[in-house]
């Protein structure tokens, strides 16, 4: 697997887990489909309902989490440029204060592919893999993809609040600064202690990173504390993630035993 794709697959983790404040994805049940409903009323029909207020250093990690764990899922496009290179990938993920249910799928040209359930991680390299997916081991005996699974699966809701608490240099927020996808949001920009906060979520930087001493975070938030837009630049790679859907039913499987290989990518 090319270092550009390692980078972007790593990127997209870190910025995932360390913009999101995404839970881990522990091991739990059996159970490899989930569906977000709630009482037989989509999620959609039970958004929740509007903070009052803008949002402060103090309350805003505490209530776009909560805000998340409301809507339970959501629709992301993210669009990077690595090396010079636009990589775009698209993606869903289920979010719960209960890590053994937090779930995402991801995919990018090229035919990779991710997928994360029930505390497993999946990554399907296209011809690396034979079109199949790889099972990452949990024994750290593949760097790479332990590099991955560190990046999404070591974090919990109390390390992310810490995290955050910890890193936060700055904050400002700026209302109504834009409208995205017919939502007004609030602009916030976070500027945080890179060293912190990797080392609060024990995210590893990848070899050769120039990750530098701060990360600046611009998130477009709306006034239910949902976040539409993140944009921000870590370890010289530009990224725009943007979020829709929250809320509406989500499917994401494990693949069929079928389709998984031995095939170690990055070995």
């Amino acid at each position: 697997m090319s270092t550009l794709w390692k980078r972007a697959l790593a990127t997209t983790t870190i910025a995932l887990v360390a913009g999101l404040g995404l839970t881990a994805c522990g091991t739990g049940g059996n159970d490899t489909t989930d569906t977000k409903d709630k009482g037989g009323q989509s999620q959609t029909e039970t958004a929740p309902e509007a903070a009052s207020g803008t949002m402060t250093a103090d309350d805003f990690v505490q209530r776009i989490n909560d805000a998340q764990y409301e809507a339970g899922s959501s629709h992301f496009v993210q669009t990077m440029d690595v090396q010079g290179q636009k990589i775009e990938t698209t993606g869903d993920v289920v979010v719960d204060e209960d890590p053994s249910k937090v779930k995402m799928a991801m995919t990018m040209a090229g035919g990779v592919e991710l997928r994360m359930v029930d505390g497993e991680l999946y990554l399907n390299m296209g011809e690396v893999t034979g079109g199949k997916f790889y099972q990452a081991p949990k024994d750290g005996s593949n760097p790479m993809v332990e590099q991955l699974n560190s990046s999404v699966g070591q974090a919990n809701i109390g390390q992310q609040l810490e995290a955050f608490k910890t890193a936060l240099k700055d904050f400002k927020a700026e209302e109504g600064a834009e409208t995205i996808d017919g939502v007004e949001t609030t602009k916030y920009t976070l500027t945080l202690d890179t060293k912190k906060l990797f080392e609060a979520q024990k995210i590893e930087v990848p070899e050769g990173a120039d990750i530098g001493d701060t990360i600046e975070y611009e998130m477009f938030v709306g006034s239910d504390d949902l976040p539409r837009r993140i944009v921000m630049d870590i370890a010289g790679t530009a990224m725009n993630m943007e979020f829709s859907k929250w809320g509406e039913d989500v499917t994401i499987e494990a693949p069929p035993a079928d389709q998984i290989t031995d095939t170690m990518p990055g070995a």
